[in-house]
């Protein structure tokens, strides 16, 4: 059996799927009789815009889980600040293993951060960023349904900072994907992720975290522009 099971329930990446509560139930009982840990990495899923909100597999069983985040994804990326909730038997363990393989995380940085979040700061920022990510979403999708109609087919995007949008009749390979990049689009096979190949060529990976509003029906003209250049359009 193994130690360990590592999950992203809330929004797996790169598809975007999120474990339903009956699955987050098996999953539970699997490590209970087993015996294993389940490590719930939970790295963005502040950012829900569509369904009822699921319970973290940490709020369903505080001992056989050990939840970690990260500030990068609601805060900023060069923050480099993660965190750990541990079954309480874990927690003199861990410790221990990081003091030999880390002791320079800054106290300075933590310090104004734990103040940031006890002032009610973060809760208002995510409340905030929430809301833009959501209107960037939906222009998005817009676009990519204006452009394309029904020739594309959109999923995973119900959390999270990115969707997959699956072209119908395209193959994204390396030439195609620098085309794109030299259309002025940076876009992500999701072959490129994918364990068993050749069934995912048709899907890209679009991100809409850090792209701002004017520019996303700009890309997805420029997709379209390409893809008519390479005739596939």
């Amino acid at each position: 059996m193994p130690p360990s099971v590592f999950v992203t329930p809330s929004h797996q990446f790169p598809f975007g799927s999120i474990l339903s509560i009956g699955r987050r139930m098996e999953l539970l009982e699997y490590a209970r009789n087993t015996g294993c840990y389940i490590i719930e990495d939970d790295y963005d899923s502040e950012f829900r815009y569509a369904g009822m909100p699921v319970h973290a597999l940490r709020e369903l069983d505080a001992e056989r889980v050990i939840y970690i985040g990260t500030f990068s994804k609601n805060l900023f990326p060069a923050l480099r600040i993660g965190y750990m909730v541990l079954p309480q038997d874990l927690v003199a363990p861990i410790e221990g293993i990081k003091r030999l393989m880390d002791m320079h995380t800054p106290t300075l940085d933590q310090a104004i951060l734990a103040r940031f979040i006890a002032d009610q700061h973060l809760q208002r920022h995510v409340t905030r960023m929430k809301r833009v990510y959501s209107r960037r979403r939906k222009l998005l999708i817009r676009s990519l349904s204006e452009t394309f109609g029904n020739r594309i087919l959109v999923s995973g995007d119900a959390a999270g900072l990115h969707l997959i949008a699956e072209f119908s009749g395209h193959i994204f390979d390396e030439e195609r994907v620098q085309a794109l990049a030299e259309g002025g689009v940076r876009v992500y096979p999701a072959e490129k992720y994918a364990i068993v190949k050749g069934r995912f060529e048709d899907r890209l990976i679009m991100g809409f975290g850090d792209v701002a509003e004017p520019q996303i029906p700009e890309g997805v003209r420029r997709i379209a522009e390409v893809l008519r250049e390479l005739g596939e359009q």
